[in-house]
């Protein structure tokens, strides 16, 4: 074959035909066994195809051929997005940023074929509605993509997904079924409640992979969500609306400051919380462990959900911008190594002074606290091998940090995990133990985070044994204790490896060369991917006296 017959040849694969028989010859013809080449082809063919004027039921005929092969691309591409390090390294953003236009072109698509039916009123309803529906559908999969990574979601796109559903109500499309709809979404209305119901779960605040399962739960639930348009029928002090005018998904929102407009729906999540909740109780009755998948929904991630549709956040503290560096350490295993550090600094202490350390983290008070640490901070990195990372602080408050990170390479930082923070401004500044509750990557800006403030102090320990019953797992296992925060957290807390411990267990601990005995008596299964438990100490009990029976009465005489 020639050059001049290999070009023609070329551009017949890059450019899809205009004509119905032509276009499903050229999906035949597709590569499937090679993803690479398939999106390559498909991807071109679908930008020059959104530039060319055709007829809107010749592209939706196209839009319906190209359907299974965008499909099969797209699945592909997101292969390559599971379980990556934050930020995304640039091949992965790479891919991500090819996933969404390839999403965006398609969603575009379907678009395009139903704004030509509405202003050249060409086409039956029944079209119109599969191509509203498959424009909202794509739009919802470019906010699951987004979700997934952490990445902002593009301008617009909420507005475009109002705009789509405003208009099949406009038109009496939002009731009817469609054909080869996606799961659980059989309308465009279920479709839409879908969608913002993603949204209204904090899908940044979720830890990774827990954006994917939440989306099938809702799929096998969104019947038990009505949506309305009469605010008159609101009921209760607070209501999850969509203003249909804006570029803004669904939110949680006082009912007194609901605007009385014809673009404002209201969403009735009732029922759907309240199964949830019969979910998390049947769990809880079964003795099932809260990490464990049940209908696709683990017991921790129910709770989180709900707290996430029904609490009504407002800022316990006030928060002010900051320009200025903090050092972050990340992983469990090195932010016990930093803090460790910290601990060689008292290995002299005698018998009393740790007696004195051990009342003192009880109490809250740290006046006796050594403020001679620098020197083993600054080797603890090395000695150690934890990374100590310096992020930007974008504002603080007396409860946590918003942090950005600004270099290209992985942060370590994951939602729900333990960190370590330290001051690099100033010398001898202890190391602060936070939890990341949100990640979100600006572009232009960078990785940012919210850091939410556990301890500014904390210790080191072993459980060396569970003496109430027996566990599979291998002792000792090492832990954090952190002390009480004045107007923040009332009592000590114990941070322990997640799904090891329960309440109730009796526990023999190790801290600053002294042995303690503790009942863990309440496990907090939200605040993040470790098991953060509020605990009693317990005391020996002593020798009973066997001399008579008036043991008792002796010294009330």
């Amino acid at each position: 074959m020639t050059i001049a017959q290999q070009e023609p040849q070329a551009s017949s694969h890059r450019f899809i035909p205009l004509t119905e028989g032509k276009a499903k010859a050229w999906v035949d013809s597709l590569p499937l066994a090679d993803p690479g080449e398939t999106t390559r082809r498909v991807f071109h063919g679908l930008i020059d195809l959104n530039r060319r004027a055709l007829p809107p039921q010749t592209r939706l005929a196209i839009s319906e051929l190209l359907r299974p092969a965008i499909d099969v691309s797209l699945e592909n591409l997101q292969r390559h997005l599971v379980a990556r390090a934050f930020p995304l390294t640039s091949k992965s953003q790479k891919i991500f940023e090819l996933t969404q236009s390839l999403m965006l072109e398609f969603a575009g698509s379907w678009q395009l074929a139903a704004l030509d039916m509405l202003t050249k009123q060409e086409g039956n309803k029944k079209s119109l509605q599969t191509a509203v529906y498959r424009a909202m559908d794509y739009l919802g999969r470019v906010l699951l993509l987004t979700y997934s990574v952490y990445i902002r979601t593009r301008e617009t796109l909420w507005h475009d997904i109002h705009h789509l559903y405003l208009l099949a109500v406009e038109h009496g499309l939002d009731h009817l079924p469609t054909r080869d709809a996606a799961p659980g979404a059989p309308t465009i209305e279920a479709r839409f409640i879908q969608i913002n119901l993603l949204a209204l779960a904090k899908p940044y605040s979720l830890r990774q992979g827990e954006v994917g399962r939440l989306m099938q739960y809702i799929a096998r639930h969104t019947s038990q969500v009505t949506i309305t348009r009469d605010a008159d029928e609101v009921v209760g002090k607070y209501v999850h609306a969509a203003i249909l005018n804006s570029d803004e998904p669904a939110v949680l929102m006082p009912s007194s400051d609901l605007p009385h407009s014809p673009t404002v729906r209201v969403l009735n999540l009732n029922a759907l919380v309240s199964s949830m909740d019969a979910h998390i109780h049947k769990l809880e009755d079964q003795g099932i462990p809260a990490m464990i998948l049940h209908e696709g929904l683990s017991r921790n991630l129910a709770k989180r959900v709900i707290f996430h549709l029904t609490a009504v956040r407002n800022r316990s503290f006030n928060r002010f911008p900051k320009k200025e560096k903090i050092g972050m350490v990340t992983r469990m295993v090195d932010v016990l190594a930093v803090i460790r550090e910290l601990q060689k600094a008292d290995t002299a202490a005698d018998t009393e002074e740790e007696d004195m350390l051990f009342n003192v983290f009880m109490s809250a008070d740290y006046a006796s606290e050594d403020e001679v640490r620098q020197a083993v901070i600054a080797s603890a990195a090395d000695e150690q091998g934890a990374r100590i990372q310096s992020w930007s602080i974008m504002n603080a408050s007396v409860g946590g940090y918003g942090l950005c990170w600004e270099g290209k390479e992985e942060s370590g930082a994951r939602v729900g995990e333990i960190v370590a923070l330290r001051d690099l401004t100033k010398d001898g500044s202890a190391w602060m133990i936070g939890v990341v509750k949100w990640l979100e990557f600006m572009p232009g800006k960078g990785l940012c985070c919210g850091v939410e403030l556990l301890s500014t102090k904390a210790m080191v320990l072993k459980v060396l044994q569970v003496t109430n019953r027996t566990l599979r797992q291998s002792l000792p296992v090492e832990g954090l204790m952190l002390p009480s925060i004045e107007g923040a957290r009332p009592d000590p807390a114990l941070v322990l490896p997640a799904y090891m411990f329960q309440m109730g267990d009796e526990i023999r601990l190790e801290f600053a060369e002294r042995e303690e005995k503790v009942r863990l008596v309440l496990l907090d299964e939200c605040l993040g991917a470790f098991a953060f438990f509020r605990f009693t100490t317990l005391a020996e009990k002593p020798v009973a006296e066997d001399d008579d029976d008036f043991t008792s009465l002796w010294q009330s005489l």
